[in-house]
């Protein structure tokens, strides 16, 4: 870990956008299905608690 916080910054910074653009996308995938299941769940909540006679659509 020491030799890349002693190497110089031009070196620095492509390591840690090589490291962080991966995670962060990963992570973005991640919460987007999260948010995705999410709504899944309450949008067959809300057509089980509405009923089929629901005219609001």
């Amino acid at each position: 870990m020491n030799v890349i916080l002693t190497a110089p910054l031009w070196l620095q910074v492509p390591l840690v956008m090589a490291i962080a653009v991966p995670l962060a996308l990963v992570a973005a995938v991640a919460l987007v299905r999260l948010i995705d299941a999410l709504f899944l769940v309450t949008e067959r909540t809300w057509q089980a608690t509405a009923g089929a006679d629901r005219t609001d659509d």
